[in-house]
């Protein structure tokens, strides 16, 4: 339910860059975005639509082992 609901609400632009998504997947050709939790749910998150944010790939490597705030 949550990916569902927050790829719907970037309709296909990264939440951060705001760029397009790099391509569409091949399986439904959706833009292909990934899901990632703003605060870990290893560091107790919620699993929640407000605490996931849409991002293309870059963006999401970055937040995961660059310097980025949401």
């Amino acid at each position: 339910y949550v990916i569902a609901e927050v790829l719907d609400r970037a309709n296909g632009i990264c939440e951060k860059c705001q760029n397009p998504a790099p391509f569409n997947k091949d399986k439904d050709s959706l833009p292909y975005l990934e899901v990632h939790h703003k605060i870990p749910l290893a560091e107790n998150g919620d699993d929640t639509v407000e605490n996931a944010i849409g991002l293309c790939p870059n963006c999401h490597r970055q937040a995961h082992y660059g310097k980025t705030t949401y």
